[in-house]
């Protein structure tokens, strides 16, 4: 990953921060709102780089590229494992640990309010309380729009990032530049949704 150092969280240092911030409500408020906004640009710029004639990124590539992330992040990571707060029925694409913090990944290639619908149905309205856990939706960088946009679809995710800490991973192949794009739930708010005019 080259590092652009004009961009923020671009330094394995500072996403590795952000990252661990996730956890910590007082860290997360101490971003400022031109961070936040210099990080969307730098997503969106990272978005139009790729050329729109490529396929979208499959669910083993998708997997693959963030639990590399995780990993350089210094996260002991599993594929496809149960969680102890969930049915060990309930396969997660990606279970992530550090000490006594949790993250679990699920992996879509696309963003659907039919696949937000089940997430909430089975994660969210199963375990109302997580404290040490984060959900985080892993995708294809190619989905950003849909994210930004206003409209029902955005609404949803903010509510979920609201209510329920839903991040959300967005995923490049790109070896000469940031593959992957922390997106926490504190910037997934309506007021982030004024990006949409660059799309």
């Amino acid at each position: 990953m080259k590092e652009r150092k004009t961009d923020p969280f671009s330094t394995w240092q500072e996403n590795k921060i952000l990252l661990n911030s996730i956890f910590m409500k007082e860290k997360m408020t101490k971003y400022s709102e031109q961070i936040v906004d210099n990080y969307f640009t730098a997503l969106q710029n990272a978005h139009k780089r790729i050329e729109m004639t490529r396929d979208s990124l499959e669910i083993g590539m998708i997997q693959d590229i963030a639990s590399d992330y995780l990993k350089d992040m210094q996260w002991h990571v599993k594929q496809d494992a149960s969680d102890s707060d969930f049915d060990s029925q309930y396969r997660f694409d990606l279970v992530a640990r550090k000490e006594k913090r949790t993250i679990l990944v699920l992996v879509q290639p696309e963003i659907t309010r039919k696949i937000l619908q089940d997430i909430k149905k089975d994660i969210f309205d199963r375990r109302k309380e997580m404290p040490s856990t984060r959900i985080l939706l892993a995708t294809d960088i190619l989905e950003l729009p849909y994210v930004l946009q206003h409209g029902t679809l955005s609404d949803f995710i903010s509510e979920l990032a609201l209510k329920h800490k839903l991040g959300i991973l967005f995923i490049d192949k790109n070896l000469d530049f940031q593959e992957t794009w922390l997106v926490p739930s504190e910037f997934l708010n309506p007021q982030r949704q004024v990006h949409n005019d660059r799309f």
